[in-house]
């Protein structure tokens, strides 16, 4: 499931930048140091080395309908719906003009319904017997032109689907996407840029633009977006303690093999999403190079459809989703100050 990505990833690929290029400046004196763009402003989080996570959408209702007589109409009660993530960056070239960024991610997302049973709705009984994952690899790079334009290409691979540690097949599951940005940076406070993506943010693959926005107001306010993927109000009330609020639109693309059941004569489904989130965010630093984060809200979903066929335009299941309150905690790793604060 992913994400308008200009990107779930990109805010904190960019901040991740901004942070090395910092800790690569080797300087003797600091009217000799060329300040290299970035899309970064002064009070961004801290970027981010590791990150594990864990969200949780509990008790909404689904109904889905279906014009193929063999499978007809269902609904039911979805008593959670749990996400867990891994996430992993590191610089592989970490120069104060250019930066290329490796990066690495996995995810698994599960449904627990009331009452399932196996003669249950297909759809239903299938989904609480398979985990949904998706196994990730990125790389980025950035280059700063000069010190008012610098430039991102961002390519990621994905396997997505129900698939188990026995049978991943890349050319079954394989979802690519290809990120492009162009920036300024107007001030030490101010960064736009313009950029799209070729990837799954409506389900279905296609090209989405975006823009930067990234900007500060005051030393405490500012704001971070890449329009319309999300916006994010940035409260900074101390170095150690940030707040947010704002939404955040987050799409997937599934391939389903089901070679049992009503669902097997289907062979190949996709099961594609979008949903919106408006959400409240904290994040907190433990101690020194360890920060944890605590973000809710409430998720709207926009579309959730299983198709036919990967890659089809035809609608075999067209899935209602209530509204749902979410909650999400994160425990992440990020440079220690004794990196970031020498020359």
């Amino acid at each position: 499931m992913k994400k308008i990505k200009l990107l779930p990833y990109v805010l904190a690929l960019l901040g991740m930048v901004q942070q090395a290029q910092a800790q690569d400046s080797k300087v003797e004196e600091i009217s000799d140091v060329i300040d290299y763009a970035s899309p970064a402003v002064r009070g961004m989080g801290k970027p981010r080395g590791l990150v594990i996570g864990y969200e949780r959408l509990p008790q909404f209702d689904i109904d889905s309908k279906s014009d193929d007589p063999r499978l007809g109409n269902g609904s039911a009660h979805v008593r959670r719906n749990n996400k867990f993530f891994v996430r992993a960056l590191a610089p592989l070239v970490n120069k104060p003009q250019t930066k290329v960024i490796l990066g690495f991610d996995y995810k698994l997302e599960e449904f627990n319904f009331d009452n399932v049973t196996p003669s249950s709705y297909p759809p239903y009984s299938y989904l609480e017997d398979k985990d949904l994952k998706s196994i990730g690899l990125q790389l980025a790079y950035l280059h700063s032109m000069d010190d008012r334009r610098f430039y991102l290409i961002r390519v990621k691979g994905e396997l997505n689907g129900d698939y188990t540690h026995d049978d991943i097949s890349i050319a079954d599951y394989l979802k690519t996407t290809v990120d492009l940005a162009y920036g300024w940076k107007k001030s030490p406070d101010y960064a736009i840029g313009v950029g799209a993506q070729l990837g799954y943010t409506f389900g279905r693959k296609n090209v989405y633009p975006g823009i930067l926005y990234n900007r500060n107001f005051t030393p405490e306010w500012g704001v971070e977006s890449i329009f319309p993927a999300n916006i994010r109000v940035r409260y900074n009330a101390n170095e150690k303690t940030l707040f947010y609020a704002g939404y955040r639109l987050e799409g997937a693309s599934y391939n389903l093999f089901v070679d049992e059941g009503p669902l097997a004569q289907y062979k190949d489904l996709e099961l594609r999403r979008t949903d919106i989130k408006a959400l409240a965010r904290m994040e907190r630093e433990v101690y020194d190079f360890l920060w944890f984060a605590v973000e809710g809200g409430f998720r709207q979903y926009y579309r959730n459809r299983v198709f036919d066929e990967i890659g089809s335009r035809d609608e075999l299941i067209k899935n209602d989703l209530a509204g749902a309150g979410y909650v999400s905690v994160e425990l992440y790793l990020v440079p220690p100050r004794s990196w970031t604060n020498r020359k």
